[in-house]
């Protein structure tokens, strides 16, 4: 029996929502990029995108505090973001926030969903690996926000479910 709720984001959550996004990023990216890439991520790097995309947010949550998070940035089928409170791994949470963005992404009318991450990020990738998903391809970018080249794989899942299942 899961111990959270997965809902909707809302904007009593912006705040946990940047304390949870950086705490994350701190953990599962920051080990992987120069300190020029630090010096770029704040508290205010995830509230300020959840602000502009609050309605493309899933939480996980209990007894009101917010214990991850994921994201379709763009309302497409691409999960951009999947954070989760370090306290809180392995608890079911990433899976759970990647299932509820592909029904989501599915009643869109998408057949596949998207997400990407960062190499080295192992614990991510055995997620993303272990829910079936599949390497597309491997490439290196100059990031714009973090200031320094990466070295990411895009992954895709083909989705067990259709729109019309779900709505």
């Amino acid at each position: 029996m899961k111990s959270f709720e997965i809902r909707s984001a809302r904007s009593k959550d912006i705040p946990q929502i940047g304390e949870v996004g950086l705490a994350s990023w701190k953990r599962g990216i920051g080990p992987h990029v120069p300190q020029v890439a630090h010096e770029t991520m704040s508290k205010a790097s995830f509230t300020d995108f959840a602000s502009a995309r609050l309605d493309q947010i899933v939480v996980a949550v209990k007894e009101d505090r917010v214990l991850g998070f994921a994201a379709t940035e763009h309302a497409d089928n691409f999960i951009t973001d999947l954070w989760i409170d370090p306290d809180y791994e392995s608890s079911g949470l990433g899976t759970a926030l990647a299932e509820e963005a592909e029904r989501r992404i599915a009643a869109r009318g998408y057949h596949t969903a998207e997400i990407s991450v960062l190499i080295q990020n192992e614990r991510a990738l055995g997620l993303y690996h272990h829910m079936r998903y599949e390497d597309v391809r491997e490439a290196t970018k100059f990031d714009e926000d973090l200031k320094c080249e990466i070295t990411y794989i895009r992954l895709r899942k083909h989705l067990p479910f259709y729109a019309e299942e779900i709505a």
